[in-house]
């Protein structure tokens, strides 16, 4: 038995952008990388830039790749542990990046604000750091568990961002667990995908997402993006949000594929997910 991700995720605007000409502000990426030694690890990560920032969308494009450079430089490092990673030493370190950025432009560092969402996912153990709102979630077997609650600050339309997030509001943890399904997701899918009565994951929007993606196809990764991002854009969702949306998805697969008809993507998950999704939020 041999284990490997599949992921697949999408950045989509919101209609309140569409109709000003503003552009998407979201970003996401992620990459699998092999260990020293030789342990197969999935970087995760995704931002929301602040809608009060003048270059918010440059900024969560440079520090969703600058981190994944720098976690996959420290996961190559002979004897990597999770346990070594500390939130606030990278935290540093993209700060830095952004100052260098806004000098290089002639920004302000508070015209790169944006939110954080990360995961590292090795077998037997996953690390998730968060500043802001958004959420990632995890399942192993039936657990379906939510890392934080979105930090969305005392005030309405407030939350906390990479430029100057006080050390109280940076979240992160280690956790043990054959972590087989992560998602993240933008504050855009919020509404969606979590359930304010006891504040945990909305398992009706996140089984229809997850399976499907298990069960897709092999080869047909542009078909996927694709698919999700017909899904986050379709009116039922833009009827619930019209914020910027961004989902994430990576699901780990312990034996080969067996071919299938492949599925209409959006349709099926339109359907299925937003029939038991919850009320509007």
């Amino acid at each position: 038995m041999w284990r490997r991700w599949r992921v697949v995720g999408a950045s989509v605007r919101g209609t309140a952008h569409v109709q000003s000409g503003a552009e998407c502000q979201d970003a996401s990426l992620w990459r699998l990388v092999d260990s020293a030694q030789g342990v197969p690890t999935l970087l995760l990560t995704a931002s929301d830039g602040a809608g009060s920032a003048a270059h918010s969308a440059e900024a969560a494009q440079l520090v969703c790749a600058a981190l994944l450079d720098e976690l996959e430089r420290l996961s190559r490092r002979d004897g990597f542990d999770l346990a070594e990673l500390n939130a606030h030493t990278l935290l540093a370190g993209l700060r830095a990046a952004l100052e260098g950025h806004a000098d290089e432009h002639g920004y302000l560092l508070r015209d790169l604000a944006c939110t954080l969402l990360v995961g590292v996912v090795v077998p037997g153990a996953a690390w998730f750091m968060q500043v802001g709102d958004g959420a990632i979630v995890m399942q192993s077997g039936a657990e379906l568990r939510l890392h934080v609650w979105p930090d969305s600050g005392e005030y309405a339309n407030q939350t906390y961002f990479v430029t100057d997030v006080p050390h109280s509001h940076v979240h992160e943890a280690l956790y043990s667990g054959d972590w087989r399904r992560v998602a993240l997701l933008t504050d855009g899918l919020q509404g969606l995908a979590l359930s304010s009565a006891g504040r945990v994951p909305h398992a009706p929007f996140f089984e229809p997402v997850f399976r499907t993606l298990e069960q897709a196809q092999d080869g047909w990764p542009e078909y996927l993006g694709s698919g999700l991002r017909q899904f986050l854009d379709s009116p039922a969702v833009n009827a619930r949000t019209s914020d910027d949306k961004t989902l994430l998805l990576a699901c780990a697969l312990d034996v080969p594929e067996v071919a299938i008809d492949i599925p209409d993507i959006s349709e099926h998950l339109e359907t299925d997910v937003l029939a038991e999704a919850g009320p509007p939020a």
